[in-house]
């Protein structure tokens, strides 16, 4: 068969590797296609410079390799109305992802989770509650959180559970194909993506994917709120509305108490006590790049929360220091994703106690329309070396922008901050 991957991607376990990987072990003829070039994907190159059956079209996309091919993976950044998905329509190609081979394949019971914030820490809250009751003899982890379950899928078992992050890009494809998780987890819907869906409805119905293509025996897991009621309604199988529980965390946030509610949710429905979960969860101690403290130096507190790509994702970080006199030196702003700036400036005036330090972007102009002040600065470490906080405050990179531009990702976002704060006196 020949195979095209529409997009290699960065990530050493991602959906692009991770699927390449997948039919050149398999014998078929694939060719891997991406806009960036072979110097800026050098170390997925090198993982499959190994198979002869193996070609790489990099720094673009070509119309005769999808002509090419039998079977079109497309990853994530690939629109659905991109013109290579259009002429692949055309030309009547089968078009898959990751996740849909991977949900075909599965052996055993997958949990799909979904939302606009905190889906990553959502989904490492369940894992690790499924993981730590030992009712299974594996609990897989995958999806979003940069690892593809195509890399696993030859290990899992029929006795075993997969817990899946699933993005609405994701999830486009796995509609496209017609399925979903046997246990769907939707946890929230806010404003986001708004530079790549035409409305919320059309983001509202990507994430609705994960519940669409159920079987009447499968479940899926809302919020309380009124707003899913037509999603409740509309549900092929059976449902759960959440409400916001309180539990006692070690990580702050009132948004991670909802967090911990679906997990609790989600691991009552398969059989978990609530005195196991609450146990789990009173040791969960977060992810990397989301509202992490990462160091204290002569008694400032560096948070990095890179992955706040959204100004909601920055209010929920306000939101969880209190005001106090000391100060608060947010790192701010980046590239546009159509997103609205009032509610967030609105919120610093009324924290004194925060003082915001803007980086250029696409995003500069709506930011200055909002009202939010600070200083503009055109390199991350200029920004970075302009802040002196005192004895007691808190520097805090929680940009509610995406990262494009200034950075490669959100991920090299916080890496730098990493870096600078290591070289701090």
């Amino acid at each position: 068969m020949n195979v095209l991957i529409l997009g290699l991607g960065q990530y050493p376990k991602g959906s692009g590797v991770a699927a390449a990987l997948h039919f050149a072990k398999a014998g078929d003829q694939v060719i891997v296609t991406d806009l960036k070039s072979r110097k800026e994907l050098a170390g997925n190159v090198k993982q499959l410079s190994k198979y002869k059956n193996v070609q790489f079209h990099l720094g673009g996309h070509d119309p005769e390799d999808i002509a090419w091919a039998h079977l079109i993976v497309r990853g994530p950044s690939v629109r659905s109305s991109s013109k290579e998905m259009k002429l692949a329509r055309k030309l009547g190609k089968s078009v898959t992802s990751d996740l849909a081979l991977f949900l075909e394949a599965c052996p055993c019971p997958v949990i799909g989770i979904t939302g606009t914030r905190g889906k990553s820490t959502t989904t490492k809250m369940i894992h690790e509650v499924l993981w730590g009751s030992k009712k299974w003899r594996e609990v897989w982890l995958g999806g979003n959180i940069l690892v593809s379950p195509l890399t696993f899928l030859p290990q899992v078992k029929a006795s075993d559970l997969v817990v899946l992050e699933m993005s609405s890009f994701q999830l486009e494809a796995t509609g496209e194909a017609g399925i979903s998780p046997h246990i769907a987890v939707w946890t929230n819907l806010m404003r986001d993506h708004l530079n790549m869906y035409p409305s919320m409805v059309e983001y509202a119905e990507a994430k609705a994917q994960i519940f669409r293509h159920q079987r009447p025996d499968d479940f899926v897991l809302l919020p309380a709120n009124k707003s899913f009621n037509m999603y409740a309604k509309e549900a092929p199988g059976n449902v759960i509305r959440v409400k916001q529980e309180k539990f006692a965390l070690s990580i702050p946030g009132e948004h991670n108490q909802m967090n911990a509610s679906f997990a609790a949710a989600t691991a009552a429905l398969l059989g978990v006590p609530l005195s196991k979960t609450k146990s789990i969860l009173k040791t969960f101690k977060g992810l990397p790049n989301r509202f992490e403290t990462i160091a204290a130096k002569k008694g400032v507190t560096f948070i990095n929360d890179t992955t706040a790509t959204t100004p909601d994702g920055t209010l929920a970080a306000l939101r969880s220091i209190q005001p106090s006199k000391a100060a608060i030196h947010l790192l701010f702003g980046g590239a546009d994703k159509e997103l609205d700036f009032k509610e967030v400036a609105s919120y610093l005036k009324k924290r004194k106690d925060v003082k915001t330090y803007l980086l250029s972007g696409t995003a500069e102009a709506k930011i200055k329309r909002a009202g939010i002040k600070g200083h503009w600065y055109k390199t991350f470490p200029e920004a970075f070396n302009a802040i002196h906080p005192n004895k007691g405050d808190i520097v805090l990179l929680s940009p509610g922008c995406a990262s494009f531009g200034m950075f490669k990702n959100e991920f090299d976002r916080g890496e730098q901050f990493r870096a600078l704060v290591k070289t701090w006196k």
